[in-house]
């Protein structure tokens, strides 16, 4: 039940303006860089610590916990966001090694090529599941005015290499049904086979 109410919160957010006429330049972070390895090519992102420090953290540690080796894509929105995380190839649950965190999102910027946690109806439920934006979605943002980190989506990272490859995977062909999102699961699976830390500051 708990995955299916992870991805429900973000499917919830798909009515956000999702396809800008321009997009703005995403802030560069000097925090560690994570490199995904998938069946499509590297994609590397360089880790926010100094304006997530919590959120992360909590990625950096479940890559080291191998975590998302053999996490596969599930959900793919042409425009709006690419997402992964906790399910395998077979669409299997995966359990975080880790507890929940709270949410953090008073730096957010929902650029093109940030990657964000997605959380369920509990803002402090961010877990496992992750997405990368493919075109700037500050709908996902904090909601201007409302309590500190209790709105929106924390982002924790940009795409710093590889963002051809998020492209590429974005424009895959998609199966019919199947999955949690009917219509959006990749007809071939796209899988992440290795995530390692590249670099530490």
């Amino acid at each position: 039940m708990k995955r299916f109410l992870l991805i429900a919160a973000l499917a919830a957010s798909a009515a956000a303006p999702a396809f800008p006429q321009e997009t703005t330049v995403a802030p560069q972070p000097a925090g560690p860089v994570v490199t995904l390895q998938t069946t499509m090519g590297e994609i590397q992102i360089t880790l926010d610590r100094a304006g997530a420090p919590i959120t992360s953290d909590h990625f950096r540690r479940l890559v080291e916990k191998k975590y998302f080796n053999g996490a596969a894509v599930y959900r793919i929105e042409p425009g709006f966001v690419v997402q992964l995380g906790d399910l395998d190839a077979k669409l299997q649950y995966r359990e975080p090694p880790l507890p929940p965190i709270p949410l953090e999102t008073a730096t957010n910027h929902h650029t093109r090529g940030a990657v964000a946690l997605a959380h369920a109806d509990d803002p402090d439920s961010g877990h496992g599941t992750f997405y990368f934006d493919l075109s700037e979605n500050s709908g996902l943002d904090a909601t201007q005015g409302a309590p500190p980190n209790t709105t929106g989506y924390a982002v924790f990272g940009q795409v710093t290499a590889g963002m051809d490859v998020v492209d590429a995977i974005a424009a895959v062909e998609l199966a019919s049904d199947g999955g949690p999102f009917p219509g959006k699961l990749p007809k071939e699976p796209v899988v992440v086979t290795r995530a390692f830390i590249n670099t530490e500051e």
